[in-house]
């Protein structure tokens, strides 16, 4: 077939998460640098840490609505060009105030980013292909982590001024993010109908497998909270975000602390599970496109099952064991499967009608969020609590199985009726 341009735009949004995902990690990586230079307390450091959250919470139902209204290439690329200033600006940060402020405006422009793959998603991509699209742009969120953390660490070791390394830090993945936006704004249209350097071979292939975008449909909040499928889907979902964000936050501490590895080793084996969740989300998204083509709504439940029975009965494991080097072994199969859950930006083509993709995808957004906050808190307070990582270990096995009854057993992966 001629033409692969809908691959290409899901190449530049894939690493515009990547660059998303390097923003958000790059403070936490300084931060004790920055402590030391503008002394910073613990609670302004907790602040600054997860600051982006709150902007994230606020924004996200807010740009799926805007996603729907005036298409994801201006709302996309725009948003991504004001995260990208944000980052850059920190640049002539002088102050812990500074960093808080610029954490929350960050959170707000980087809001767009998985609403927005939802929508370029169910717009761009046949039916057969959304697993793959999904998972491929999600799946820069494990390369962001390791590579935010290596970029950061590669400066301070190059530049002599440490004061330098983070500002030029801060300064280049901003401009990375700038230019990667101006970008996509260039070559993504809302729909491929509308493009006027796509060949017919192609646009005819993705229009003979993905629904017509038409009616311009309105859907009042009360109706989502009358679905089954929307709680079933979004609290499944949001267990897997606070299991993400609880091993996100926590899993370095507890390699070191708990499993007693070096900070060497604590960095290398963080990065090689990360790694092996980049490409488990791969070969998820391909598996679970071969089984759509048969049946849709078998296919979604059995990589969710995949997943989340995967992380449940994963993290218990490693919790069994006494060797270090066996837990680690065992998370790195774990997070194989776990990242299957990109899958959750194809799903939502399934679920409602494209014009209304966004606006689903914002609210993917807010529960992930919520759940990504309120988990590693109570992870960390067990932690505060009991001197120990078992019992947050043991809260996000549970977790597991909310996932799994969310996604599985609630959701029925076929179109919500809307009247």
């Amino acid at each position: 077939m001629k033409g692969n341009l809908r691959w290409k735009i899901v190449l530049i949004v894939f690493a515009l998460i990547i660059i998303d995902y390097i923003d958000r990690g790059l403070i936490n990586t300084a931060l004790p640098v920055l402590k030391s230079e503008f002394h910073i307390s613990s609670f302004e450091a907790g602040i600054i840490g997860n600051g982006f959250t709150f902007g994230y919470l606020i924004m996200n139902p807010l740009v799926g609505y805007f996603l729907d209204k005036y298409g994801p290439k201006r709302v996309f690329s725009r948003f991504a060009i004001f995260w990208g200033a944000v980052q850059a600006i920190n640049v002539f940060a002088f102050s812990a105030f500074y960093f808080i402020a610029t954490r929350v405006l960050l959170g707000i422009g980087e809001a767009v980013g998985f609403p927005g793959v939802t929508k370029i998603v169910a717009n761009w991509l046949r039916k057969d292909e959304k697993a793959r699209g999904g998972t491929i742009s999600d799946s820069g969120v494990n390369l962001g982590i390791v590579f935010g953390s290596l970029f950061m660490l590669g400066l301070f070791a190059i530049i002599p001024t440490k004061e330098l390394a983070w500002r030029l830090g801060f300064l280049i993945s901003g401009l990375l993010a700038i230019i990667l936006a101006i970008i996509l704004g260039r070559l993504l249209y809302d729909l491929p109908e509308q493009h006027p350097k796509i060949s017919k071979e192609e646009l005819d292939y993705i229009l003979s497998g993905r629904e017509n975008v038409n009616t311009k449909a309105k859907l009042p909040l009360s109706y989502w909270l009358r679905s089954k499928n929307y709680w079933g889907y979004m609290q499944g979902l949001g267990a897997q975000a606070g299991i993400f964000f609880g091993l996100f936050t926590w899993l370095p501490l507890y390699l070191f602390y708990a499993r007693h590895l070096s900070l060497a080793f604590t960095l290398e084996y963080t990065a090689l599970i990360w790694s092996f969740g980049f490409v488990g989300e791969l070969v998820g998204g391909y598996v679970v496109d071969k089984l759509i083509k048969r049946n849709p709504n078998l296919g979604f439940k059995v990589g969710f099952a995949v997943s989340s029975l995967s992380v449940t009965i994963g993290l218990a494991a490693a919790t069994l064991v006494s060797s270090p080097i066996e837990a680690v072994e065992i998370l790195m199969v774990t997070f194989f499967f776990l990242r299957w859950s990109g899958i959750q930006w194809a799903a939502p083509s399934f679920l409602v009608t494209p014009e209304l993709a966004g606006q689903f995808g914002g609210h993917i957004g807010f529960w992930e969020t919520l759940w990504g906050i309120v988990i590693p808190i109570v992870f960390g307070a067990t932690v505060q609590v009991t001197k120990a990582y078992l019992l947050g270990m043991e809260i996000l096995i549970g977790i597991g199985l909310i996932y799994f009854i969310g996604t599985v057993l609630v959701t029925s992966y076929r179109q919500i009726k809307v009247s």
